[in-house]
């Protein structure tokens, strides 16, 4: 059932709620929660106001299950509402940031790399966003990847069995060989700890080259359009 709350109501449960220190997370998210009916039946401003510290005090609370089902709420507020500017920025902008943060530290990097592709194409400049597209990309492992991981470890199998031979047999069976076998193991050693390195470092280089090309594209086609 729906309450009406009077307005000295309505004025208690805001300045009650604003008066809630700012990184008093749980405080806030508790607040909110408890009064969350008298909150929504504030004046807009108030309303989104008080919804925006809730939102922020989940993210930061590290609720990032809830703080995901806040931005979408808000972002169609924003959109609905034709929010552009909140205390000086961009809201739509900030949400979808917050967004494809809490993605990532919930470890879904795709979406959340969606999401950040999103952000360049429309804000080329927010290096944030390109720095979290980085991350996002360089979190999603390629197939190649990990089958180069299941080589270093069959490497390194193959040199332990050879040093294990070189111990135990060479010296008495094959003494020619010991030479060789130490070769082979050093080979072995080397190529399993190449092949990690080198699958590594170049899939960072093809995250970092993505990203930038991304980018620098999405920064043309804003430019040209503004320039159209």
């Amino acid at each position: 059932m729906k309450m009406n709350f009077l307005p000295a109501e309505r004025l208690r449960l805001y300045r009650n709620f604003k008066a809630i220190e700012v990184n008093d997370y749980h405080g806030l998210v508790r607040y909110y929660e408890q009064n969350e009916d008298g909150i929504r039946g504030l004046d807009f401003v108030e309303y989104l106001d008080c919804t925006l510290v809730y939102t922020n005090a989940l993210f930061d609370a590290s609720n990032y299950g809830k703080h995901l089902v806040m931005c979408d709420h808000l972002l169609e507020v924003v959109i609905m509402q034709n929010v552009v500017d909140w205390d000086g920025q961009d809201l739509y902008h900030l949400l979808l940031l917050k967004k494809a943060t809490s993605l990532y530290y919930l470890q879904e990097y795709g979406k959340s790399a969606r999401i950040l592709y999103e952000i360049i194409k429309i804000y080329p400049n927010d290096r944030l966003a390109a720095v979290f597209l980085n991350q996002a990309l360089l979190r999603q492992k390629p197939g190649w990847l990990f089958s180069l991981r299941a080589a270093t470890v069959v490497f390194a199998l193959m040199a332990v069995l050879v040093i294990a031979l070189e111990i135990l047999a060479g010296p008495k069976y094959f003494p020619t060989l010991l030479q060789p076998m130490q070769f082979g193991h050093n080979l072995l050693i080397a190529l399993s700890l190449a092949s990690i390195a080198i699958g590594e470092a170049w899939h960072a280089l093809s995250c970092r080259i993505k990203t930038t090309r991304f980018v620098k594209v999405s920064s043309k086609k804003l430019k040209g359009g503004e320039t159209g």
